[in-house]
């Protein structure tokens, strides 16, 4: 089972829309997908379920809140798989294949959670940082040992910052995959996500150390790729504005994908939840999709090309 992170400083980037389309796109292969939303703006949740849907059947019992609210003493006491949900719209298109999408819906209320844990975490600093740890390498525990099923891949979509919401997830996570826009913002974002990531892995390992729990404690993420967002193409290569920006952060040696998602409104700028991603609502042979499964086949692609070189 791979976990990767989709993160972004910067918002509005697409990385909901990667997240939904590409856990969709490979749930349609025929492969086993968790998505979890640990984004309090909840946007991934929406692509897949409606606002009425989310209060009547998840809010209260099927969020990732509920499992941080079951924390104590730095451990939840409730299992993933107690908040899981399968989307059933997305899934009965699944059924051909033997795909399976669950998704661990996230709440608005998540905002608040770097202040409840710091209202939590009493006690003198050295034990206030141990329970810190704990809650920041729990969800990466939970995907190893709790009793929920057997995945190919889980897709966490992270907020746009570096809460502690952002490094449990990269605790989490194997890979990291980057969606930016082409444009000054995003080049600037990538360069300081990489020095966030590697002060992060530093502050971890040492702490693996300090509180002996092993080698195999530590992290070492990877960054899968940056995948390029919202390209405007002419005369089918990116505009020239795009290009020199794709072209900069090559200058960076950051693995990029050479699949791209072109900017598309019914993708990008349609903020109505739709219960359904756009790769499982077009049809097959469309631009859309198309371009996504191109993007998907990438990615799995670079999955292989690793364990065949380990």
């Amino acid at each position: 089972m791979k976990v990767v992170s989709v993160l972004n400083y910067k918002g509005g980037v697409g990385k909901t829309t990667l997240t939904a389309n590409l856990g969709a796109a490979l749930a349609r292969r025929g492969m086993k997908i968790l998505l979890i939303d640990m984004d309090p703006q909840s946007n991934l949740t929406f692509c897949f379920y409606h606002p009425d849907e989310w209060r009547q059947e998840l809010r209260d019992s099927h969020t990732i809140k509920q499992w941080f609210d079951s924390f104590s003493n730095g451990r939840p006491r409730i299992s993933l798989g107690d908040v899981t949900k399968p989307p059933s719209r997305v899934n009965a298109s699944l059924r051909h294949n033997g795909g399976q999408l669950d998704l661990i819906a996230s709440h608005l209320h998540l905002i608040n959670l770097d202040l409840d844990l710091a209202t939590d975490l009493r006690g003198d600093d050295q034990q206030a940082r141990a329970e810190l740890f704990q809650v920041r390498r729990a969800l990466a525990v939970a995907l190893t040992n709790d009793p929920i099923p057997s995945y190919d891949f889980v897709l966490i979509d992270c907020p746009p910052s570096f809460n502690i919401l952002t490094q449990s997830a990269i605790v989490a996570s194997s890979h990291i995959l980057i969606p930016a826009r082409a444009d000054y913002l995003s080049t600037i974002g990538i360069e300081f996500l990489y020095g966030a990531l590697h002060d992060l892995v530093e502050l971890h390992n040492g702490q693996v150390g300090r509180h002996r729990l092993g080698g195999h404690e530590k992290i070492s993420p990877t960054i899968a790729g940056v995948v390029f967002t919202m390209i405007q193409f002419y005369a089918q290569h990116p505009v020239a504005t795009q290009q020199y920006y794709m072209d900069r952060v090559r200058q960076l040696g950051v693995p990029i994908f050479r699949a791209v998602m072109r900017h598309n409104v019914p993708l990008f700028g349609n903020p109505v939840p739709r219960g359904i991603p756009t790769i499982l609502s077009e049809r097959l042979s469309s631009q859309i999709s198309v371009e996504l499964m191109e993007l998907a086949t990438e990615f799995v692609s670079h999955f292989q090309a690793e364990r065949a070189a380990a």
